[in-house]
């Protein structure tokens, strides 16, 4: 049975993953979806080279972000879709610093728009206090039909009270007993679910109905090239 998907709605997200397991691959999949349906997204990378793929997609506008240089991301929003990635040199703690800024802009145009945010853990200080930009898009940004799409393989390191905020979490398969037990908290009987999981596999939960549905890891096929 092929899995049904609402990648449309405005709701806020969590994909979670230990290193290698797929979820940068599962990612630029919704992606895909959300360019299909035309849903206006702004994704911003922490490798170089992770989702430049996407850029076969006509009209996504990359742009290399580099430490100390300053942007108008007020210009950079009038394009409905963005790959933003760091130029090698740029340190994870400048990368936040302007993807920070970058997030701030966003959230005061109010525009429809999905915010996708890899290694959302590094915005974190600790797993008890969120970044105050995401904590704040998370309360408010539905109100302002502001998608949050977040992504970590640290999972332990992640606040719940950002996760909280999801509708859905997508997780693909763990194997270290305690990031299960850190899910479980969120995921009733997540430790049987996983389970079941194979690589590749993607567990879909939905928080408000506690709903869940597994999709097969051979039903997430790109048409974009991954480099991740």
């Amino acid at each position: 049975m092929t899995a049904e998907l609402d990648v449309s709605s405005i709701a806020h997200r969590l994909i979670a993953a230990p290193t290698g397991a797929g979820k940068s691959y599962f990612l630029g999949w919704l992606v895909e979806k959300l360019y299909a349906e035309r849903k206006p997204f702004v994704i911003l990378d922490a490798r170089t080279k992770n989702h430049i793929g996407l850029v076969a997609l006509k009209g996504v506008r990359l742009v290399r972000v580099k430490a100390g240089v300053r942007y108008d991301w007020s210009r950079l929003a009038e394009h409905p879709y963005v790959l933003c990635v760091p130029t090698a040199r740029t340190t994870t703690a400048a990368l936040v610093e302007q993807y920070t800024d970058l997030i701030d802009t966003l959230y005061t145009l109010s525009d429809e728009r999905v915010i996708i945010v890899e290694e959302a853990h590094n915005y974190q200080k600790n797993a008890y206090t969120p970044s105050p930009v995401l904590e704040l898009v998370a309360r408010e940004g539905r109100g302002r039909k502001i998608s949050l799409w977040m992504v970590t393989q640290r999972i332990q390191d992640f606040p719940k009270l950002l996760w909280s905020q999801c509708r859905y979490t997508y997780v693909l398969k763990f194997l270290i007993p305690q990031d299960i037990r850190y899910i479980e908290a969120l995921i009733p009987n997540f430790g049987e679910i996983n389970r079941e999981l194979d690589r590749y596999d993607v567990l879909e939960y939905n928080h408000i109905t506690g709903e869940y549905q597994i999709i097969p890891g051979e039903q997430v096929n790109r048409s974009t090239k991954h480099y991740g």
